[in-house]
């Protein structure tokens, strides 16, 4: 929609107006303003938003993650403190009066037009600042919140303990689709702190920000989102060296049984099953880390290939302990003898 003004002035060269009839026409009508060329006004520009448009409205969007402190592995979330950011413009609180110009105004969120956003990843998180906006005189609003508390994130965790995951915050308008609502990134106000206080994982540099759409299937909408990740890969040091390597030391001790003379059978099933108690024990301790899925990880594939040597282990002893019994020494000795190279094979 486009508005033209029009201006209209009396040219007295035109009509040939000389200074005396302008003097007659003030003496006729003497309220009535004569514009000559010399004090015609200067032309005004009128200018009225159009919300009309079809253009999508715009929101700059910076998210900034602060601080980690964990990953709950078990139960498929992290805590993290995010600083969000939001920008836009709106014309309808551009200030009309000059002495203005400079004045900062506040309004609360819900005042105002605003994106509508809600983090769907979120399970529980606090908001640190009141919902309110910052706005100047030429319309330009600017929202900003602290969030602390726990974000949903799911993963693949097959290769548990040397995987890695997305550590994700989803915003999405519940109100404006993709044809009426575009996010843009604000580049400086999006990354992340240098340090985290988390240990147990190494938490990827450059984050990945970028405008998507969510598809709500209930209303057939294509809604207008914003995507953060950080790519966080496991620290495996901590699996290895306090639960893998010992797994691998008490599987070693199982063996000892290959060393043990047949006839002492009490001494054999007892390494034995030491050993298939130990395993189980460990399994248990990291019941808690991992989620309960329905495929088997890279580590339980470990501990149940352990835990079979172990059972097999005992199995070749009660097996060379009855040979012993029956007096079959000499072929219960040959099974312990290529146990021993066997079993190590196995592995």
């Amino acid at each position: 929609m486009t508005y033209i003004c029009i201006f209209v002035s009396f040219n007295s060269n035109a009509y040939n107006i000389s200074d005396s009839n302008v003097i007659s026409f003030n003496i006729l009508f003497p309220n009535f303003p004569i514009i000559t060329h010399a004090d015609e006004p200067e032309p005004i520009v009128v200018i009225k938003h159009n919300d009309t448009v079809d253009k999508p409205k715009q929101v700059e969007i910076g998210i900034y993650v602060i601080n980690i402190e964990k990953v709950n592995s078990a139960e498929q979330s992290y805590k993290a403190t995010v600083a969000l950011d939001m920008e836009w413009r709106d014309p309808t609180l551009i200030c009309t009066l000059p002495e203005d110009k400079d004045k900062i105004r506040t309004f609360d969120l819900e005042e105002i037009w605003n994106p509508n956003v809600v983090i769907i990843n979120k399970k529980s998180a606090v908001k640190q600042f009141e919902e309110i906006v910052w706005v100047d005189c030429r319309g330009n609003v600017e929202y900003g919140q602290i969030l602390y508390g726990d974000f949903l994130t799911t993963a693949n965790i097959k290769e548990f303990p040397f995987d890695q995951r997305f550590l994700k915050i989803e915003l999405v308008s519940t109100k404006y689709e993709t044809n009426e609502l575009q996010f843009v990134k604000n580049e400086k106000a999006t990354g992340r702190d240098e340090q985290f206080s988390i240990t147990d994982w190494n938490i990827g540099e450059i984050p990945i920000a970028e405008s998507a759409v969510y598809h709500f299937k209930p209303g057939n909408q294509e809604l207008a989102s914003f995507i953060y990740k950080l790519t966080a890969k496991r620290n495996y040091n901590f699996f290895l060296w306090k639960i893998i390597v010992p797994l691998i030391m008490i599987v070693f001790m199982s063996w000892a049984v290959f060393w043990i003379p047949p006839s002492q059978l009490g001494p054999q099933i007892g390494l034995s099953v030491t050993s298939m108690l130990t395993l189980i024990a460990y399994r248990f301790a990291i019941g808690n880390i991992v989620p309960n899925v329905d495929y088997l990880t890279r580590f339980d594939k470990f501990v149940f290939g352990s835990t079979l040597l172990v059972f097999l282990a005992l199995i070749e002893a009660v097996i060379t302990g009855s040979l012993s019994f029956s007096k079959n020494e000499e072929l219960a000795n040959s099974i312990d003898r290529y146990s021993r190279f066997i079993f190590p094979g196995l592995s």
